[in-house]
């Protein structure tokens, strides 16, 4: 027997390179596609947690506390609330605010939505915007609050109906309104329509 003959037993069998040539790069793709899975669910990981980062985060029920300059107490609460993290600002979804509750100078101002600026003191406010006062009330697509004056300035088609004394009532139509001291000053301005009903 010759050196380059090699006993039968000894030699490759040629179905189990074929099985190699088939598997082994079959294994090195699946590795491979592991490899790519794992890439692409990090990336899609980190895009989730940026964005949860980012998005406002949102308080059920809101109570914000507050008196203005003239140390009349109030009280903003809404049905749902996001904090702006960029600029501090809170969305206020369904927003009540409430002046000096039970006292000579309370005011309730409801409307659809509210943005409210703590460090300016503005509550900004539209929607359906309804003020009332022991004096008077007023609706208004949008209305600004001046947390720190306690003011009240109405935008839009103002409707106004309040009384006038002496047993008079009577209602205002206007583009603006303003409520200064403490309601005792009540501005309407821009197209003024008034009627006075006299009991």
């Amino acid at each position: 027997m010759s050196a380059t003959e090699a006993p039968a037993a000894h030699r490759p069998r040629p179905s189990l390179i074929a099985t190699l040539r088939i598997v082994l790069p079959l294994i090195a793709g699946l590795i491979l596609l592991a490899v790519i899975l794992s890439v692409v669910t990090g990336v899609f990981n980190n895009a989730r947690l940026r964005a949860a980062t980012t998005k406002p985060i949102e308080m059920i029920a809101p109570r914000l506390i507050g008196e203005d300059s003239k140390q009349r107490p109030f009280v903003i609460t809404a049905a749902t609330a996001q904090r702006e993290e960029a600029t501090n600002r809170i969305r206020l979804n369904s927003p009540v605010l409430i002046r000096d509750q039970g006292g000579p100078d309370q005011m309730r101002v409801v409307a659809k939505q509210g943005l409210y600026d703590e460090s300016a003191g503005k509550l900004e406010l539209s929607g359906d915007v309804r003020m009332t006062n022991n004096r008077s009330e007023f609706t208004s697509p949008t209305a600004v609050y001046d947390s720190k004056s306690g003011e009240m300035v109405g935008s839009g088609q103002i409707q106004a109906s309040g009384a006038a004394g002496s047993g008079k009532s009577g209602s205002v139509k206007a583009r603006s309104v303003e409520v200064q001291n403490q309601g005792d000053t009540v501005t309407f301005k821009g197209g003024v329509h008034s009627r006075l009903n006299v009991k």
